[in-house]
């Protein structure tokens, strides 16, 4: 073998190394800010393959509002259930109470009001939203099950109704998660879920990939806005429901 030979295979067997390594040293002088949004940038290229792969087309509207709007007409039940995580003020919570006219309709906010229970992201750390009490809304059809979801969730029973919409806006990996454990076998034909915070491919997005996967796969993306920071799903009226 020359010496030209050698050097080579040499290269031939460093080659896939060198990727590798300038990523390493670009890595070591990146802040850990820079890297969450690296990360969240890979999150929007695989939600732009999944979105493809359902080969459906999901508009994009506005704002999250008008992903409201676009739920609020899709509320076929004369008694809907309205149950959101994650209250803060309650200006959503405000928003379906003045769109959802019906007096058989029920509004739940689940919060524990004392903000985030472990670090979200840079600005938002744990203790982050806390506002200590719900938000008085005077409206005799919303109530309120104050605590972390671990624990109003293992007790609550929801009352009777003839369509479930729920709005996912509580930011972290285990929050969500464990509102879609809790979902899952609730699911029926006419479910309406909204996801607020999908940007951030280590919670939300990463809650609903595993979702999709396993017990969601019933239900399909219906609208969008911010190109997929905000999303809607409705469980189809026809097929199977997981």
């Amino acid at each position: 073998m020359t010496s030209r030979d050698a050097l080579r295979r040499l290269a031939k067997s460093l080659a896939p190394l060198q990727p590798r390594r300038a990523l390493v040293a670009i890595g070591g002088r990146l802040s850990s800010e820079a890297i969450t949004r690296l990360a969240n940038a890979l999150g929007g290229l695989e939600q732009g393959r999944w979105l493809a792969d359902t080969r459906s087309h999901v508009p994009n509207l506005p704002d999250r509002f008008a992903v409201f709007d676009e739920a609020i007409r899709r509320v076929r039940g004369s008694q809907p259930l309205y149950l959101e995580f994650g209250v803060y003020r309650g200006r959503t919570l405000r928003y379906w109470t003045a769109k959802l006219s019906s007096p058989s309709a029920r509004f739940v906010g689940f919060d524990s009001f004392q903000g985030l229970p472990e670090d979200w992201q840079a600005n938002a750390q744990a203790g982050s939203f806390s506002v200590g009490s719900p938000p008085a809304i005077d409206d005799p059809r919303v109530s309120f099950e104050v605590g972390w979801f671990d624990e109003t969730l293992r007790s609550y029973e929801p009352p009777s109704h003839d369509q479930l919409i729920v709005n996912l806006d509580c930011d972290l990996y285990s929050s969500t998660r464990r509102v879609l454990e809790w979902l899952t076998p609730r699911l029926r034909p006419g479910t309406l879920v909204y996801f607020d915070d999908l940007f951030n491919r280590d919670h939300q997005w990463r809650a609903l990939r595993e979702w999709l996967d396993g017990g969601g796969s019933a239900a399909l993306p219906v609208a969008m806005a911010r190109w997929g920071h905000h999303l809607l799903f409705e469980v189809p009226f026809s097929g199977p429901v997981a």
